[in-house]
């Protein structure tokens, strides 16, 4: 298709550069198709941007293996320009299958093969497009029965900085091909590779073909995950991969997402002098780990340029003391912090992290288990928050009692909060609260165990639910889901989500009021007459109560859906490509795109 351009149209949607920058401005995939349809010069530009690719975004993620093959069957010259669009490149199905061949190991892969790369000339087209050339090449799963003796050469393309694999291709990389067009060294192959992420998903894959591949890369980012059905690396395997990852003295990030070889990172961390462990990767930004040890602990004050850390658990033997988190404590430069512990002594040494790493965004502490007064674990979230201006991104996993007042002094001391995760805490809030509060102008997602409002049963009231649903909405102006997230998961889950579709499609707000309120009487008929109007204690299951009733009928009024890990997914990888230039993205984005995407919607 050939578009001819008339730099003397009267009408400015006409024009390429115009078109260009409305495109630009469409962020979902149905809108970007429809732009399509309109004529030659918006389906340039918006096909450019389906095309275009995405490290992060899901959504925006290159069409599936199955999509490309019916593009190719239909027109090799609309394949060809389309591809030529191309900057991320991801061959990957609609929807992994599982090889039942791996029981019991749960590992996923690719059934369907590209047509496109039968023949050499074909597989040029998609793995070496004209133009730029490609920026990165993601293959998460092993295409079943492709047959790559042939094209192995064009595996990987030299202008690709990013490249995420599963294991099985590493050695297809230091493989020659019988094909080959040109002659050059493993050194000169992968002299632009920056950025290697590699999906074990196989334990009959050896290890020593992704060290030969280490050994010829200069890499500034390594991520390696294995999933948690998969049989973990072996002692002598984890000592060889950190033998060549300490070779790697520009690295940035080191993501390392092993689920059960606590002890063997511990193994192989002792097989390092001690002047080695202090020239340790002088370069890092980010650091991520399935699992730490002790001799991990003592290593992060020597990361100085540290910036992310994420620690999903401490290996069993490690005992959590003061001195533990000093450590972490004497990372200045920290943004982003992610911790699960398992238990913790004194929660009271958070306060240590705070203070001592000013700059903090992210500050997530989650699975933790730790008994105090609940009067004192709120002190501590609010100490915590007041030490941290900066903060973005909030998660405590402890169990407690907020009331309106603590959550007024958020909005004062974190201005910029975009997402408040504590799951297992308690809100209370008055009627004389929500009509004086200062609003949340950035806040996205709010997470509560549950919400108690005052005197549930005369909030129920027609327009007693209507005044809350307005002062709730100027309050968090942006939430985009119920903050309650339990609550869709009892009986009225079908009915909340009917509802509310229909509610917001085709009835008026004072028809919507008069039915909640018609409603509300006849559960409050229907609720336990003799439940006391006070507050119960923490432990209280608050299912048909008065207050469970109150909430999900204001989530109904307020339109909320059902919210997702998406929102916290994104503001991480935004960061971490702000940091380091590239995300560390897991396999599951693959296998579930539509959690790690970012849509209008939750």
């Amino acid at each position: 298709m050939t578009t001819i351009y008339d730099r003397n149209v009267s009408n400015p949607l006409l024009l390429p550069e115009i078109v260009g920058m409305v495109v630009d401005n469409v962020h979902m995939v149905p809108d970007l198709l429809s732009c399509a349809c309109v004529n030659g010069i918006w389906s340039v530009a918006a096909l450019k941007k389906l095309y275009k690719g995405s490290l992060n975004d899901m959504q925006f993620r290159t069409p599936d293996i199955g999509s490309l093959n019916c593009l190719f069957v239909a027109s090799r010259e609309r394949f060809r320009r389309n591809i030529g669009f191309v900057k991320h490149l991801l061959l990957s199905p609609e929807s992994p299958a599982i090889d039942e061949a791996a029981h019991p190991d749960v590992r996923l892969h690719c059934i369907e093969k590209c047509r496109a790369m039968r023949h050499y000339q074909s597989a040029e087209l998609l793995l070496r497009p004209q133009g730029e050339g490609l920026a990165s090449l993601t293959i998460p799963f092993e295409i079943e029965g492709q047959d790559w003796s042939l094209i192995s050469d064009l595996l990987f393309p030299r202008t690709i900085k990013f490249l995420a694999i599963d294991d099985y291709y590493c050695g297809l990389l230091m493989a020659s091909s019988n094909y080959s067009q040109e002659l050059i060294t493993s050194a000169d192959k992968f002299l632009n590779l920056k950025a290697l992420t590699i999906y074990r998903s196989s334990r009959l894959q050896e290890i020593n073909k992704l060290c030969q591949l280490l050994k010829s890369c200069d890499l500034e980012f390594f991520h390696l995950e294995e999933p948690n059905g998969a049989n973990g690396l072996t002692q002598s395997d984890t000592t060889e991969l950190l033998s060549s990852l300490r070779r790697q003295e520009n690295l940035k990030a080191l993501a390392l997402k092993i689920p059960r070889c606590a002890l063997l990172l511990g193994s192989a961390s002792t097989t390092l002098g001690g002047e080695e462990q202090g020239d340790l990767w002088p370069m890092l930004k980010l650091l991520s780990l399935g699992v730490g040890d002790q001799h991990w602990l003592e290593q992060f004050p020597k990361f100085e340029k540290l910036q992310i850390l994420s620690l999903n658990r401490f290996a069993p033997e490690i005992s959590i003391t003061s001195q533990n988190i000093q450590n972490i404590a004497k990372c200045r430069h920290l943004r982003a912090i992610d911790i699960g512990f398992v238990e913790l002594g004194d929660a009271i040494a958070l306060l240590d992290i705070a203070r001592g790493c000013p700059l903090l965004q992210k500050f997530s502490v989650r699975n933790l288990s730790f008994r105090r007064e609940p009067e004192l674990v709120e002190n501590l979230c609010i100490d915590l928050l007041c030490a941290l201006p900066r903060l973005e991104h909030f998660e405590l996993g402890l169990r407690f009692r907020m009331d309106g007042a603590s959550l007024q002094n958020l909005a004062r001391h974190c201005p910029q909060l975009t997402i408040l995760a504590l799951p297992r805490a308690r809100l209370c809030l008055s009627h004389t609260l929500l009509a004086e509060a200062h609003p949340f102008q950035q806040l996205e997602i709010m997470h509560f165990a549950e919400i108690f409002f005052e005197d549930p049963r005369f909030s129920m009231q027609w327009d007693n639910i209507r005044g809350i649903a307005a002062d709730w909405r100027r309050i968090f102006p942006k939430l985009r889901g119920m903050p309650c997230p339990a609550d869709v998961y009892y009986k009225q889950e079908a009915d909340l989500n009917e509802e509310s579709e229909r509610d917001r499609a085709s009835v008026d707000a004072d028809e919507a009021m008069s039915d909640l309120d018609e409603e509300s009487e006849g559960d409050s008929m229907g609720a336990d007459e003799e439940m006391s109007l006070s507050e119960p204690g923490l432990d209280f299951d608050d299912y048909e109560s008065d207050w469970f009733i109150l909430r999900t009928k204001l989530w109904k009024v307020l339109g909320y859906p059902v919210i997702h890990d998406k929102i916290q997914y994104m503001w991480q990888k935004n960061l971490e490509i702000e940091t380091i230039g590239w995300p560390v993205v897991p396999l599951m984005a693959f296998s579930e795109p539509d959690e790690h995407s970012t849509t209008a919607k939750c």
